[in-house]
């Protein structure tokens, strides 16, 4: 199959191919649990269903992630695209899967630890911590099983695009002629000039704004714009109005001495075997004088702790197995255990430290102590706040929500639906049917998690023909824009033609006249930085003169720039070396490209239904 997709793939790049395809392994998500959604179906594969609760999983924490990145900016019309990202992904896990089981892939159990022991999450002063790796994996709503047997599919699936890149080669001749025009190197000198720079020089008379207005009304008109009045209920504003005095916040102390006990902690080594003979017989090399930390390195079968002489650093209860547990707790400093058995087999056990249960003082913890009342009180109040507000939004006018509830009328200026200042939520709620037209008071928003706002509309202002006394500045300098590019286009041309023609008189007075100078650049690659990437660019696509002149040309950079190019020599070197960097690339790209036709040949010979209704 491999064979029939490969001749599939594109052809080679006409210049350099960049940029390295990584793998990524996604090592936490947050566990999302919905009611109501467990049995819906978005889409099946060959049969194999995907719920709308696992689709959720995926999308709901990113779309959280982008709307924090993009923050105001962050428009409804994503979700549309970001739930088709998922969903694809989606199907190509399945698809993936499917073609792992069907090739016998595997990943053993000691590969899957080295790559969680490499991992720096789980790395304390740089060596593998087994508590810091449970305590994340709890954090993160995962047992140590759940999440071992996640990475384990994961990295079965990866090996198809290694075994990809493994197969994957470079014609040698091909290779060859990338690394030729990679090492490639140019000298040339550029003009660059801007258009702003000769807007003096061009005039627009009146008549002419007028007949660009006449026959373009279409693109001035003002949009339909909304003034709204609002009511906002903050955390952060109400925890500035909590107080406390001193004897209140000591009683808080005392109902909160949990949150400041450190629980008693204890360290731990252990041997792990799974034979209970040879467990008896490290029993026995230790009552014979054994040293416990050479006996583990030599002996124990857990890879995760062996490498650190069976240590398993400080734990609290709640953490190890039950059985593990029940016997770490009852033993005594240095104490070493008899073979105490649990489903992975027969722990021996050496007790190295003990931090005793202590309680943190109150002076030590005031400040701390502070911020949690406050943050706890403010959340009561607002809460009830919440209740109230819901309430009062469907029934009553904002004016007396703000005497009922002792807040402040605000006012927004004016804005339209295409406003990215705002917060969408607000832009989309007040040209809502149920606020625009009816006039009636918005649903409570939520604009984060400590930030609630209930708008209404106070005045409306309807799409309307602009004038032409509002916009003929800007027509006009639109114009005088337009009619500046079109002079540095012709003063480019003319500076190329009188180069070409070797006029050199006339060539000097035009560059005098119009203050231009030439930029040399002496020998450079390609990646060069010493100019901006976009002349590099316009330099290396320029061709070569065949009559060993020097060539000439004139470039758009963008809608207001040009660049005369003098292109002065190109210098190829032949070199027997192999850019292994340059060769790693090309693999990499030719096994992605093989990639994405396997999954298009998976795609077409699978049955897969979507059912857009559910998404």
């Amino acid at each position: 199959m491999l064979g029939s997709i490969r001749n599939k793939t594109k052809g080679w790049v006409a210049y350099l191919i960049v940029g390295l395809i990584t793998i990524p392994f996604v090592l936490f998500g947050i566990s999302e649990y919905f009611t109501g959604v467990s049995n819906i179906v978005i889409a099946s594969v060959d049969g194999v269903d995907i719920s709308k609760a696992e689709f959720l999983a995926k999308f709901n924490p990113q779309k959280r992630r982008l709307q924090q990145e993009l923050d105001k900016k962050y428009d409804t019309e994503f979700d549309a695209m970001l739930k088709q990202s998922i969903l694809n992904q989606m199907i190509d896990k399945y698809l993936l899967e499917q073609l792992s089981n069907e090739l016998s892939y595997e990943t053993t159990a000691n590969e899957l630890n080295t790559i969680i022991q490499a991992n720096n999450l789980f790395k304390k002063k740089g060596r593998f911590s087994l508590e810091k790796y449970k305590q994340l994996l709890r954090l993160n709503g995962y047992t140590t099983i759940k999440y071992e047997a996640i990475k384990l599919q994961e990295l079965t699936e990866t090996q198809i695009k290694y075994n990809l890149l493994d197969s994957a080669f470079v014609i040698p001749t091909e290779l060859a002629k990338l690394q030729k025009l990679n090492d490639q190197q140019r000298q040339f000198s550029y003009i660059a000039i801007h258009a702003d720079d000769y807007v003096k020089e061009v005039k627009v008379d009146v008549q002419s704004v007028k007949n660009f207005y006449n026959n373009k009304k279409a693109l001035f008109f003002a949009p339909e714009q909304v003034k709204i009045e609002f009511v906002e209920l903050s955390l952060n504003k109400i925890s500035k109005n909590i107080k406390v005095s001193d004897d209140e916040l000591f009683n808080f102390y005392k109902d909160e001495q949990e949150r400041f006990t450190r629980e008693e902690e204890r360290q731990a080594q252990h041997i792990l075997l799974e034979d209970k003979s040879t467990a008896q017989k490290v029993i026995a090399l230790l009552n014979n004088g054994g040293k416990f930390a050479k006996l583990a390195e030599q002996y124990s079968q857990d890879t995760a702790s062996k490498a650190n002489a069976g240590d398993l650093g400080f734990f609290t209860r709640g953490v190890m197995l039950p059985e593990f547990e029940k016997k770490v707790f009852a033993m005594k400093l240095n104490e070493v255990s008899d073979l105490v058995k649990s489903e992975f087999g027969y722990h021996i056990i050496k007790l190295n430290n003990i931090k005793v249960k202590t309680l943190k003082p109150f002076d030590a913890v005031k400040s701390e102590l502070l911020d949690l009342y406050t943050q706890t009180q403010a959340q009561k109040v607002f809460y009830s706040l919440t209740e109230q507000l819901t309430h009062l939004a469907y029934e009553v006018n904002l004016e007396e929500i703000v005497d009922q509830m002792n807040l402040k009328l605000q006012v927004s200026d004016f804005f339209d639906r295409k406003n990215t200042q705002l917060n969408q939520k607000i832009v989309v709620t007040a040209f809502s049917d149920t606020v625009l037209n009816k006039g009636e008071n918005s649903e409570i928003l939520e604009l984060s998690k400590n930030k609630l706002m209930v708008i209404r509309v106070r005045e409306k202002l309807a799409q309307r023909q602009k004038s032409f006394i509002e916009v003929k500045d800007e027509i006009n300098a639109h114009l005088m824009t337009l009619l500046a590019k079109i002079f540095v286009d012709n003063l480019a041309k003319n500076v190329v033609d009188l180069l070409v023609h070797n006029d050199k008189d006339t060539l000097k007075k035009l560059m005098n006249k119009n203050k231009l100078k030439w930029n040399h650049v002496d020998w450079v690659k390609r990646d060069s930085s010493k100019v901006k990437m976009a002349i590099i660019n316009k330099v290396f696509a320029l061709a070569k003169s065949t009559n060993g002149n020097f060539s000439y040309s004139a470039q758009d950079l963008d809608e207001s720039n040009v660049v005369i190019i003098k292109l002065l020599g190109v210098k190829t070197t032949d070199t027997k070396t192999v850019n292994t960097t340059l060769e790693r690339s090309l693999l990499i790209f030719e096994s992605n490209e093989i990639f994405a036709n396997i999954l298009e040949t998976l795609k077409s010979q699978a049955k897969i239904k979507i059912f857009s209704r559910n998404l």
